[in-house]
């Protein structure tokens, strides 16, 4: 024997549960969002210091290409060693204050001591250290702009970023 039908009019509507709300979210979202926020902002400062240092960095090298060129053309190497030592101590000056007021042997030594590698010695040293002092110094004006340019590109406080 078959059962009747129950009558369509008997059936009760559906309940639909309540709307989801955006709001409040859980707390792991909330974690998250946080985190985003802070990484963002950690790593807008890290590009902007990173990009306020390599200013500096192309000012510097930019100068010195600068100076390089006009002593091709004037050949005065005296102009010369005081614009690049000039080039230097201003960079220095930025990134580290307390070489102020080094000058001869002391200003050599800083400068080897914050590279990796030894790059005012001998006879680039010496013009460094004491050709700014005399009338005339002879020096190798290529290695001098070339120890220059690598201590700028390659000294201690380039690498810590």
């Amino acid at each position: 024997m078959q059962t009747p039908a129950p009558d369509l009019s008997q059936l009760k509507d559906i309940h639909l549960p309540s709307p989801v709300t955006d709001l409040p979210i859980a707390f792991g979202w909330w974690l998250l969002l946080t985190v985003f926020i802070l990484l963002t902002i950690a790593g807008i400062i890290y590009g902007l210091k990173r990009h306020e240092k390599n200013k500096t960095k192309k000012a510097a090298l930019l100068l010195l290409s600068q100076q390089y060129e006009q002593l091709k053309k004037h050949k005065d190497t005296q102009v010369f060693l005081q614009q690049s030592n000039e080039v230097l101590k201003r960079y220095c000056l930025d990134k580290y204050p307390e070489a102020a007021s080094l000058s001869g042997d002391a200003w050599t030594s800083f400068l080897n001591r914050q590279s990796k590698k030894t790059y005012f010695e001998a006879d680039v040293g010496k013009a460094i250290s004491q050709g700014l002092y005399q009338p005339q110094c002879e020096y190798d004006t290529q290695t001098l702009f070339s120890a220059c340019v690598s201590w700028i590109k390659n000294n201690k406080e380039s690498s810590n970023d």
